[in-house]
């Protein structure tokens, strides 16, 4: 070593020692890493075999050096001879090209009240932050006191095992949830975040986001323990509800946007191009008579909801329907002829007594509803040619007084 870093070293405050590379051999330790052994009136070891008492050969150490080198280990944990006793230290290494620098912490027990009157209590200080550490081989999880705040549980009552943990998250989340952590621990991974739902003491649900990352590995690289935070994220999760349904959801109709209906009818019409499946495409006017221009504005608005809620009806489950302007709409039919499609229009145009009643006191008249249908691929083999091959339909059936038109 050189002599500014050998007397950093030796006097650095951290215990320390340093593993030759090639052979396992501690070549070097510092005064505090002496100390801690005299405490127990004892020496060091002079190999890492005889040190770690998870190593039993020189071939142990190679396999930890490799992993080292290529980066795929920075810390880990490891039972340390201190004379006749074992004790769990949390290791730091770090390569120096031919040796290695092990920086060592006691991590045989973790306080959590420490924990939280330190820097991190300053991340804990809102209610809806908590923290956890989990431990894999024994599956203990123990949960600070800001996660019982957040679940409204006494602190004694939090979850202590994954099984635990599993059991107040939502059925419909749990599996991503496990699935994820699995795949973290099974491929040694540094971090991981996930959203998902979970139970409170009221029984109702809140969504959190859980940032997961690796604490401790032991020497083969495998992990040892996994420390952790969730927030409380529903209120971002409510505004971004309120967001993606103004965007996706017309505010009168409650029918697919426009924007939103492009993605599903481009799914379907690649699944007609995959699969050589008909595909049809059906402009709707709801007011094709002009009535509605002379109603008042709310009479108007009343007519296309109760135009709209009798079409939304009549469709089928895999149907596409979508409000694209004022008083028209767009119906995508997949796996759908245009004799099956005259089918289900007919049935639209000409309702039932009690659907007509109903459509009368909402001021709409089926009367008045002009259709044009296009069909993939001979009239268009985009959506924006079907759609231009619809409403081209739709204006020859206003001219020549028509309610359906096929293209």
């Amino acid at each position: 070593m050189s002599t500014p870093f050998e007397l950093a070293f030796k006097y650095m405050p951290t215990p320390a020692f340093i593993v030759e590379s090639s052979s396992g051999k501690l070549v070097s330790y510092n005064h505090n890493f002496e100390v801690m052994f005299e405490n127990f009136n004892a020496t060091p070891s002079n190999t890492w075999e005889s040190l770690c008492a998870d190593a039993t050969s020189v071939e142990d150490w190679h396999k930890l050096n490799t992993k080292i080198q290529n980066g795929s280990i920075e810390r880990c944990e490891s039972l340390i001879r201190v004379g006749d006793k074992l004790v769990n230290m949390q290791l730091e290494l770090q390569h120096l090209g031919e040796s290695v620098l092990a920086c060592v912490y006691n991590t045989d027990h973790m306080d959590f009240s420490a924990a939280e009157n330190t820097l991190l209590k300053f991340a804990l200080t809102e209610s809806s932050a908590g923290l956890w550490i989990w431990e894999t081989e024994s599956d203990l999880v123990s949960c600070s006191k800001s996660i019982a705040t957040l679940l409204g549980i006494p602190q004694e009552k939090t979850p202590q095992s994954t099984a635990e943990w599993h059991a107040i998250v939502h059925p419909d989340d749990v599996k991503r949830l496990g699935d994820l952590v699995d795949e973290h621990v099974a491929h040694n991974q540094d971090y991981y975040e996930v959203e998902y739902r979970i139970q409170k003491s009221d029984k109702s649900y809140l969504w959190v986001k859980e940032r997961g990352r690796t604490y401790s590995k032991r020497v083969d690289g495998s992990i040892k323990k996994v420390i952790g935070f969730v927030v409380d994220i529903s209120h971002q999760k409510a505004l971004e509800e309120h967001l993606r349904n103004q965007a996706t959801f017309d505010e009168l109709t409650g029918l697919l946007t426009r924007g939103a209906a492009l993605t599903h009818f481009k799914k379907q019409l690649g699944l007609a191009k995959r699969q050589y499946t008909p595909l049809t495409m059906a402009k709707i006017h709801l007011d094709a008579n002009e009535r509605l221009s002379t109603l008042s504005m709310e009479a108007r608005n009343i007519a296309i909801q109760t135009s709209a809620r009798h079409i939304y009806k009549k469709i089928r489950e895999a149907d596409v329907l979508a409000r694209v302007e004022g008083d028209k709409l767009l119906l995508l039919l997949p796996n759908t002829s245009v004799k099956d499609a005259k089918k289900l229009l007919n049935h639209i145009i000409n309702p039932t007594e009690d659907e007509k009643t109903v459509l009368l006191e909402g001021n709409s008249d089926p009367m008045d509803f002009c259709i044009g249908i296009a069909t993939f691929p001979e009239d268009g083999e985009t959506i924006d040619e079907l759609a231009l091959s619809a409403n081209q339909a739709v204006e020859d059936g206003q001219a020549e007084s028509k309610q359906i038109v096929v293209n």
